[in-house]
């Protein structure tokens, strides 16, 4: 690498006045008094040497191009430093010299002044040659096609890289720019609002002081008055004098007189400030203020290279954003008369239990509003909790949604979060169209939607590192799951992502099955089913990805590197792609298949993050004998949709709220990272927006290389599928009767069997070996009594009927 740094240094610093000495002066005379002489004539910033190196090069070889071979001999050096594959390097060597020589016989063949330079003797020689045999014309274009022909075939991706380089450089410099730009107009707006809110708070103090001045004036005009009446009455009732009369009449206008001359007895004026919290009007509590939402830089993300190519030279195009529906241009205010009607009841109800509120703010989102009260410091945090009822029904809010966040993360506040009166819709366009999206850097971004404040909520799924989705029917399991999968296939290539999709029900992610050819992998034994929808099948396919992460292990094992984006770094030409699997309906595979689901899931659960495969799982029943404890453990990142009771809830996130929830879309999201979930509305995307994503990447060019998991292994009896079908003809009698007996009691023993179904030892053996074949109870384990695997007689039911 040094050599080539000082040989083209050397060939820049040629100087033709060195070359006369250079060829009277032998190549091995170097410490001679000649050599000496000479070398304080030489031109070039190297010496002696550099002159004699850059005569040889520029004149004896190939001219000026002479470079091109020594700069790849720097980036084959380059990549011996950095110990990187050796491939790159010497196909880069070899496209350089071919281009040397090409350039310099394209040179020999010019009559431009500096063509010797340019040439040298050995393009010279060849321009000759070729002149002589086909001609100039000829010879010109031959070697352009030769040009032509190396830069298309072996320059292009170093032209695209050096492209896509220099415009994800300027991409970023711009980002940067219009963050601080940013920046800058969001500390502008927050000191615009707080010198607003400042100058608000003083009219208010003024116009309050205004206002107790003139309830004091009044009070003592009225009691002036008041005392006024007294006296002039006696004079009223009995004849006097003219002078006692004459006395009588300023007392009208000493009303007047009090009201421009506070002139008052002492005590008075003491007796008249005792009632003043009368005029204050405590009802209506400490000022509400609005704060406002972010404001999202948009962006646009047909303005990015949708045309790009894939690592087998395949041409693939990003969906556009306008196979996506526009939101509707809606008003983005919101009811401040229902706003403040909601506080005077929320601190009714406060004061009705003594609780008293100092300060108040509110935040309106899509759907909910977060009113943050900063209570008395004597108040309990514990009584606001008990109070989520009560206030639901204050609130006259039939459908729930409050939510309680006692207290808020980070602030001395507590949190209700009440619905607004005109929600807001998000819809997929508008959490795509902005800038966090367009210009992430994470592996696998995914969107889920919008937060209280109006901030679009953005995370790696690579750092969850797996996702349980759990939420009652309707709630919007599914539609969560087609945006998980609309952002991954618009921020990723078909060579970079690839999706495993269970659907047990059949339906709900059949229109994927239109992205085989581009991001759905084969699984062997299970080509007639793209999208996998048969549970025993399901079984096998989880099987086949834990094969591939224990493959993917071996690998990195032999690189010498830890996780997936070390690997690709070091080895670009053959970088391994990120595995999304996705199960739409958890509870109906454990229910048929019980613990052989839940092995494959939890071994890639506690050991696929490393290796770039990520699990996102969906269930409708959250149950503790659906999600298991081991399942859970395993799942950091949950979101959990509308529940019906508080234990779902728990089962799902550890805390209630759920069951407080919309419905809808209304969600709320709990990762490692956060003391406490987190409530986002998630967009919202039909059907029809789902099959213009998936048929548009349908009828592109499939990828070359046919991506294939690797084949299950081999099911044995312990419960598979193969094991059902030889075993059906070979079960006992007495077995749907045995399986019935255990599963009402709970219990498992050869002796019960024997008891209760009359059997002897050896066939009620028999029958408990069957029972644990085909998952219904637990293996044995010494002396203690084996666990029933299926809790119910419905699921019994539907286990038998899968059985035959």
């Amino acid at each position: 690498m040094l050599a080539a740094l000082f040989g083209i240094a050397a060939v820049f610093g040629f100087h033709a006045e060195d070359e006369p000495y250079i060829v009277t002066l032998p190549w091995y005379e170097l410490f001679s008094s000649a050599a000496k002489a000479v070398a304080g004539t030489i031109h070039n910033p190297f010496g002696l040497f550099g002159a004699r190196v850059s005569v040889f090069f520029v004149r004896v070889l190939l001219g000026y191009p002479s470079v091109l071979p020594l700069f790849g001999f720097l980036v084959l050096g380059w990549h011996l430093f950095r110990t990187k594959p050796l491939g790159p390097g010497l196909f880069f060597l070899v496209y350089t010299l071919l281009m040397a020589l090409d350039l310099s016989a394209m040179f020999g063949l010019s009559m431009l002044p500096l063509a010797d330079l340019m040439s040298g003797a050995t393009g010279r020689m060849m321009a000759s040659f070729l002149s002589t045999v086909i001609g100039y014309p000829g010879a010109w274009v031959l070697t352009a096609i030769i040009a032509a022909g190396l830069t298309f075939y072996m320059g292009r991706d170093l032209i695209m890289d050096t492209i896509a380089g220099v415009s994800g450089f300027f991409g970023k410099l711009l980002a940067t720019v219009q963050a601080i730009r940013a920046e800058r107009q969001r500390k502008r707006r927050e000191k615009e609002e707080m010198q607003v809110r400042k100058k608000a708070e003083r009219m208010a103090a003024v116009l309050e002081k205004e206002q107790r001045k003139r309830n004091k004036r009044e009070q003592r005009a009225r009691r002036a008055g008041d005392a006024s009446k007294e006296n002039a009455a006696p004079f009223d009732s009995s004849p006097k004098s003219p002078a006692s009369v004459m006395d009588v009449e300023p007392a009208l206008p000493l009303v007047n007189v009090a009201v421009s001359e506070p002139v008052v007895i002492p005590a008075e004026v003491d007796e008249v400030q005792t009632p003043e919290p009368a005029f204050t009007r405590p009802e209506e509590g400490p000022e509400m203020i609005i704060k406002p939402g972010v404001q999202e830089a948009e962006a646009d993300l047909d303005e990015r290279a949708l045309k790009v190519r894939t690592h087998d030279h395949v041409k693939y195009r990003f969906p556009s954003i306008d196979l996506l529906r526009r939101p509707k241009d809606e008003d983005e205010s919101y009811d401040e008369r229902h706003l403040a009607e909601t506080k005077n009841r929320l601190l009714e109800k406060l004061r009705i239990y003594k609780i008293d509120v100092i300060r108040i703010a509110t935040t309106v989102g899509p759907r909910v509003a977060l009113f943050e009260l900063e209570l008395a410091p004597e108040v309990k945090i514990s009584r606001i909790k008990s109070l989520e009822n009560d206030l639901a029904m204050a609130m006259a809010s039939s459908s729930g949604g409050i939510r309680i966040i006692a207290p808020i993360p980070g602030k001395n506040a507590i949190g209700v979060e009440i619905p607004i009166s005109k929600p807001r819709p998000v819809v997929m366009r508008s959490v795509l169209q902005v800038e966090k999206f367009k210009n992430n850097s994470m592996a696998l971004p995914i969107v889920l939607g919008k937060s209280i404040s109006n901030e679009v909520i953005v995370d790696d799924l690579a750092s969850m590192p797996h996702l349980l989705i759990a939420g009652a029917t309707g709630a919007g399991k599914s539609v969560a799951i087609n945006v998980l999968l609309t952002s991954l296939l618009y921020s990723k290539k078909p060579d970079e992502v690839k999706f495993v999709l269970i659907d047990p029900k059949r339906v709900e992610l059949k229109p994927y099955k239109l992205l085989k050819d581009h991001f759905l992998p084969k699984i062997p034994g299970m080509e007639d089913q793209i999208i996998v929808t048969d549970p025993q099948k399901a079984v096998s396919a989880l099987r086949s990805v834990v094969r591939e992460m224990e493959h993917r292990y071996e690998m990195l094992e032999q690189c010498g590197v830890r996780n997936i984006g070390e690997y690709n770094r070091k080895v670009k030409d053959k970088a391994m792609f990120y595995l999304v699997v996705v199960v739409d309906e958890l509870a109906d595979l454990m229910i048929t298949a019980g613990r052989e689901v839940e092995e494959p899931i939890t071994r890639l659960a506690q050991m696929a993050r490393a290796v770039g495969i990520h699990l996102i799982v969906a269930t409708q029943r959250p149950s503790v004998d659906i999600i298991t404890g081991i399942i859970k453990a395993n799942f950091p990142s949950r979101i959990a949709f509308q529940v019906a009771s508080k234990v779902d809830s728990r089962t799902i996130l550890d805390v209630s709220g759920a069951e407080q929830l919309l419905g809808s879309g209304d969600m709320l999201f709990q990762s490692a990272k956060m003391s406490k979930p987190e409530r986002i509305q998630c967009p919202y995307i039909s059907l029809s927006e789902v099959d213009a994503i998936t048929e548009f990447i349908g009828e592109q060019p499939p990828m070359r290389a046919e991506c294939t998991l690797p084949e299950p292994p081999s099911t044995s009896g312990n419960g598979s599928s193969s094991g059902f079908d030889q075993g059906r003809d070979r079960r006992d009698s007495m077995f749907e009767e045995a399986a019935r007996l255990v599963v009402m009691h709970q219990q498992a023993s050869v002796s019960l069997l024997q008891r209760r179904l009359r059997l002897g030892f050896s066939r009620a053996g028999r029958v408990m070996d069957q029972l644990e074949q085909n998952g219904i109870v637990s293996a044995g384990d010494g002396s203690k009594p084996r666990e029933v695997l299926v809790k119910s007689e419905d699921s019994l039911e539907l286990l038998l009927r899968n059985l035959d």
